[in-house]
């Protein structure tokens, strides 16, 4: 059930159906704060699958070392492919990193 919220002067009656949800399922103080900062805005909130997804691709660039896919595709159960996909940021930049010692020709 909805309280007043003194410093927002809510209360339940004022509240729809959908906002009463989102009271319930993140609590008064997280609800006055979410209301004061992003009030009258439209936000989106991820699917839990893809913040998963992305913390997963994150883990996945940090132990990649150029050459371990095969170990990748088994730590994390996907395909050579969609480690490759994932990856492939990373490659390009170390394809186009310069050779240890060389000098550029802004260095000239």
């Amino acid at each position: 059930m909805v309280r007043n919220m003194p410093e927002l002067d809510i209360y339940e009656e004022d509240l729809t159906p959908e906002q009463r949800d989102i009271y319930d399922c993140i609590g008064s103080q997280a609800y006055e704060k979410l209301v004061q900062r992003y009030g009258g805005l439209s936000i989106y909130i991820a699917k839990a699958d893809s913040v998963i997804r992305s913390a997963r691709d994150e883990k996945i660039r940090r132990d990649f070392n150029g050459y371990n896919f095969k170990f990748l595709v088994n730590k994390y159960n996907l395909s050579e492919r969609t480690i490759r996909s994932i990856t492939a940021e990373i490659r390009q930049e170390k394809q186009n990193a310069p050779i240890e010692g060389q000098i550029t020709f802004d260095e000239i």
